[in-house]
């Protein structure tokens, strides 16, 4: 059996500049359960950029998208593979944060610029920071101007939520990375796997500016699972950070779980 990937590898690669997009979400899958190795990932993440036949985000998008035929996984969307990269490889079916992922990253392994781009509700793939086109892998790669953009987010949301062209923005890596778990998230507590749900947000708790706001989610997790002296130390740290924190609400976590340990 595949051993899983070391977290801290994660933690290493999240604060790297650049973030490297593939890498970082194969070693989070890894973690997160899936049995292939993050090299094999690799390999493929390398051998996807090698056959790119062109110099621009559209030869890496009809590559990828049309020749290799990744697609989104409509009949499934909230397959957990669908949020694990080597998965999304293999079935060459996922969700747009992951074929986002493959996109951005074999693009830069051929040395295109290429983005994330967190539009609610829908994730693009741009050609830059800012954008100027934009790059749909759950719909086979279709290209979108502004205009277009925008009305995929009308009709994802309706006429009366307001649109904000700061949608179309590229996202930082670790956000996006941050929102690939996200997804995962919310899978593992529909589904009650807390095992992997704790592991999920393990990952996110080194996130920069992501992993300190879900304190408390990461303890809650930790107790789901029994590990009740870990769950009171992160309630401590939280408990001991500077006023304006959650004190009392963490003394409180931490005096019931202590009473767990009785």
């Amino acid at each position: 059996m595949t051993e899983p990937a070391d977290p801290r590898r994660f933690a290493t690669l999240v604060v790297a500049d650049p973030v490297p997009l593939g890498e970082a979400a194969l070693v989070a899958a890894s973690f997160l359960g899936h049995s292939a190795t993050v090299e094999h990932g690799m390999e493929q993440l390398a051998a996807l950029a090698d056959a790119v036949d062109g110099d621009d985000l559209t030869s890496v998008a009809r590559h990828l998208f049309v020749t290799v035929g990744l697609r989104g996984d409509r009949a499934n969307y909230y397959d957990p593979a669908n949020s694990l990269l080597p998965a999304v490889l293999e079935r060459r079916r996922g969700i747009p944060i992951t074929l986002a992922i493959v996109a951005a990253d074999v693009a830069r392994r051929r040395g295109i610029e290429a983005n994330i781009v967190g539009m609610p509700g829908h994730v693009l793939v741009g050609d830059g920071d800012p954008p100027s086109r934009w790059f749909d892998g759950f719909d086979g790669g279709r290209v979108l101007d502004a205009e277009g953009a925008q009305a995929m987010f009308e009709h994802l949301h309706g006429p009366r939520v307001p649109f904000d062209h700061r949608y179309l923005s590229a996202m930082s890596d670790p956000f996006a990375l941050a929102r690939m778990l996200a997804n995962f998230i919310g899978i593992c507590t529909t589904n009650g796997d807390a095992h992997r749900l704790l592991r999920a947000y393990q990952l996110r708790a080194v996130i920069p500016g992501i992993g300190q706001r879900e304190r408390a989610a990461l303890a809650d997790a930790l107790t789901a699972v029994g590990r009740y002296v870990e769950a009171a130390e992160v309630w401590a740290e939280e408990r001991d950070r500077p006023v304006g924190s959650r004190s009392g609400e963490a003394q409180a976590a931490i005096d019931r779980l202590r009473a767990n340990l009785n």
